[in-house]
């Protein structure tokens, strides 16, 4: 246990670091968003751009751990949903946000640093896999959602689309990703020079998503319909990673650290990135706001719970 307590202490030590720094003014509000601007568009798009010139052969086909954890995802998005009418009694317009709180986790600002740091640059691969799929298909599946809740039988607003595609393109975290993948498949390699610049870079990505996290936390409400909020965080901190255990480890039958990263990231708190949808359309806002402060408190004991688990059965 003490090994686990290694891994996860620092991590939940730089967040609670920012999250202090921001809530007691000694640092201005605009500082820890330079720092989170910093993390989200610079640092960690060079981190995931080396990791994924670095990919070698996998061990497995990819096909299999994205089916582990988007099967997971779809379940549960499915579930939140008819729990929304059948024990919430919210409007449908309402399930979509929900459901984004319930599936959303925070993959990128979390779940990089502490996979890297548990399991090595081994996790690179299935981490930038996992993460290069996540975010576009969250956010159509959530737009489309509350397209269709909102104009039933309309039909899908091209506009809404448009601007989700739009968004996509521009994504500091997507990008980085596909420009690695086309780079590598190049097979021309990077100069010493920008490579030593982006090996620079990456290395203040781990510390800088988890101080500008632990600052935004700083600005997230616990309040809203007591209720929602506990579906979204017993559905993502609990259903989720039940499922995806199930899918990888007895239908996909996944290689161990595959296996790891998909139970690490299916587990989760809740993300930002739900609540920004919640915002667009102002649905469910105060619960996704809380969830993701009570989730990523709980994440301290069950995450390690998680890795504990994990390094025990030789994940």
């Amino acid at each position: 246990m003490l090994a686990i307590l290694a891994i996860v202490a620092p991590v939940f030590g730089i967040l609670g670091l920012g999250f202090l720094s921001a809530r007691s003014g000694y640092l201005d509000a605009t500082v820890g968003r330079a720092v989170a601007q910093f993390a989200f568009k610079v640092a960690m798009p060079a981190l995931l751009f080396r990791a994924m010139l670095a990919v070698g052969p996998l061990p497995g086909s990819p096909w299999r751990l994205a089916a582990a954890y988007f099967g997971a995802m779809l379940a549960v998005w499915v579930l939140a949903t008819v729990l929304t009418r059948t024990v919430l009694r919210r409007p449908m317009t309402d399930a979509a946000s929900i459901a984004m709180g319930s599936c959303f986790g925070n993959t990128v600002m979390l779940g990089i640093p502490l996979a890297i740091t548990a399991f090595g640059q081994d996790a690179a691969a299935p981490v930038a896999l996992l993460i290069s799929i996540d975010t576009p298909l969250l956010w159509i599946i959530a737009t489309l959602h509350i397209e269709a809740a909102q104009k039933p039988g309309a039909g899908l607003s091209l506009t809404a689309l448009r601007g989700v595609f739009s968004d996509l393109a521009r994504n500091p975290i997507v990008l980085p990703l596909i420009v690695g993948t086309l780079w590598r498949l190049t097979g021309l390699g990077i100069p010493t020079v920008v490579d030593r610049l982006l090996e620079i870079l990456a290395g203040g990505a781990v510390p800088a998503a988890l101080f500008a996290l632990g600052a935004s936390l700083a600005t997230y409400e616990i309040k809203g319909q007591t209720p929602t909020l506990a579906l979204i965080v017993c559905l993502k901190m609990l259903m989720f990673p039940m499922v995806a255990g199930i899918l990888a480890i007895y239908v996909f039958d996944l290689p161990p650290l595959w296996t790891a990263i998909v139970l690490l990231f299916a587990a989760m708190p809740v993300g930002a990135n739900a609540y920004l949808f919640a915002s667009r359309y102002e649905r469910a806002v105060a619960s996704v706001s809380a969830a993701i402060a009570v989730s990523t408190a709980l994440a301290i004991v069950t995450l390690a719970g998680v890795l504990y688990v994990l390094k025990q059965s030789g994940g």
